[in-house]
């Protein structure tokens, strides 16, 4: 069976192009290496939870843009890996108040809090759940 090397989907023979990434797929995918957010983790011991997210959007956009300006940052889910569980009944509904906690190192919240307010406005005041101004 092909694969598609950027979202490793598999797919039926016959198909040559991953239709969502529009990428080539190859007979077998390398390994995959997990380098990206266990390193951020295990480079900094202090990391403060910046905010509560009601949508996996805004943790998705947050944090793309925070890397972007060289920010470590990572999202917490309350409600399984990023998300809701994918299980039927109770357990799979996201908890009151924001299930999406954003995470940075502490010597980078103000920088964090500047960009978040550009990115989210309004809605990233409600999220906030540390006093910046107290943090160092």
């Amino acid at each position: 069976m092909p694969f598609c090397p950027k979202c490793r989907y598999e797919y039926k023979e016959g198909i040559a192009t991953c239709p969502d990434c529009d990428e080539t797929l190859v007979a077998s995918l390398p390994e995959e290496t997990n380098t990206d957010t266990p390193n951020i983790m295990e480079a900094y011991d202090d990391w403060v939870p910046l905010a509560r997210l009601t949508s996996d959007q805004f943790g998705v956009m947050l944090v793309e843009g925070l890397r972007a300006k060289e920010i470590p940052a990572v999202i917490v889910s309350a409600a399984g890996h990023f998300g809701v569980t994918g299980q039927m009944g109770i357990s799979a509904f996201r908890s009151v108040g924001g299930a999406f906690t954003l995470l940075v190192p502490r010597e980078f919240v103000h920088d964090a809090d500047q960009e978040a307010a550009v990115m989210l406005g309004e809605d990233w005041e409600k999220a906030k759940i540390v006093d910046i101004e107290g943090e160092e």
